[in-house]
Formats: C-alpha cells, sequence, structure tokens
C-alpha cells in the first residue's frame, strides 16, 4: 500500500459467500477516456463486500444495458448523478436505477463510510484492487497531506463502491439489510 492510502484498511476475500446478501450494483459511467464501472455490494455477518463486475471502455448506454440484462444484474442501481441523462436512458431500457444525491463534501462522507465500516474486496476484483492500492490523498505544495484524493488516481471503480454505501446507508428507509 502507498503512503496516503485513503482505504487502508480494506480487505480481499476469496469469493461471495452463499449466505451473504445482495444489496445493489452501483455504476461509475464512463466512455472514451474512462471506463465505466460496476460493483455489486453484499452484506454479510456484519460486513460489506464488494464484487467487480465491469470495468469497460467505450461502453453506450445501450451497451450497458445488455451488459446488465445479458449477467441477470437487476434490482437497485446507484449511480453518477452527474449523467442524468445515461441514467434516464438505462430507466428507458427497465433497469431500477437512480442517480447518487451528492452534496458539499460528498466524496469525503462517502470514503468516511467505508473506513468506518468492515469492507472487503473479492479477488476476482483484479480492477477495483488496482485502484484501491493506488488511492491516494493529494498533498499541498509543502508535501502535506490534504483531504482530498489525488486527482491522479484512477477512482471509477472506487466511486462506484463508495456510490453504492453513500446511498444504502444514508438512506433511513433501506435500513432492512443493516439492522445490527
Amino acid at each position: 500500500q502507498l503512503q496516503g492510502s485513503i482505504f487502508p484498511d480494506i480487505q480481499h476475500i476469496k469469493e461471495i459467500p452463499d449466505d451473504a446478501r445482495l444489496i445493489s450494483h452501483s455504476i461509475d459511467f464512463g466512455y472514451s477516456v474512462d471506463e465505466t464501472a460496476c460493483v455489486g455490494m453484499y452484506y454479510h455477518d456484519g460486513s460489506y463486500i464488494f464484487d467487480e463486475v465491469l470495468y469497460q471502455k467505450g461502453m453506450l448506454n445501450s451497451h450497458i444495458s445488455q451488459f446488465l440484462k445479458n449477467n441477470n444484474i437487476d434490482g437497485q442501481l446507484w449511480a453518477d448523478s452527474a449523467e442524468p441523462k445515461s441514467v434516464a436512458e438505462l430507466q428507458s431500457y427497465g433497469h431500477q436505477i437512480a442517480g447518487v444525491t451528492k452534496g458539499r463534501d460528498s466524496i469525503i462522507y462517502g470514503i468516511n463510510l467505508i473506513n468506518q465500516n468492515n469492507v472487503f474486496v473479492t479477488e476476482r476484483s483484479k480492477n477495483l484492487i488496482k485502484e484501491i492500492n493506488g488511492y491516494v490523498w493529494a498533498t499541498d505544495k509543502t508535501g502535506e497531506t490534504i483531504q482530498k484524493p489525488n486527482p491522479l488516481s484512477g477512482d471509477h471503480a472506487c466511486d462506484a463502491m463508495r456510490y453504492g454505501l453513500m446511498m444504502e446507508l444514508s438512506n433511513p428507509n433501506r435500513g432492512k439489510y443493516f439492522i445490527h
């Protein structure tokens, strides 16, 4: 792990346990420069497990929809609200998708939520693991760490992970998965 790692405590798990409960999937849109990333979020034994299911450039929304259908990914989907046209188009294809609620400091809020919980990532989530390992805090001109992710860190799968946990833990009506 790099110095200044944003997610120093995320652990790896071989696979999703049979009795883990799927909560939702989350998407961070990309196209020519950035990858479209989709991760599933599961709840098991007081922990959250993230599983990368998609990480690819050049996908139109119709391709994303077809991928979701071909892989039986249905149920709640969370997506980057900065792309309302993409969210609306995926809704028109029949997907239960909504944009994430963002606000001031929502990135830091989501990062803190991940760090305050017991989080695992499946070993097959190669791109998510690579992003986590390289996701670091930015530094100022003097080299001091500042509470802002380094913009050079890859973060598409990390953003998708953050979207899911932010929306599920911030919504009191979705608490059925989180009774401890």
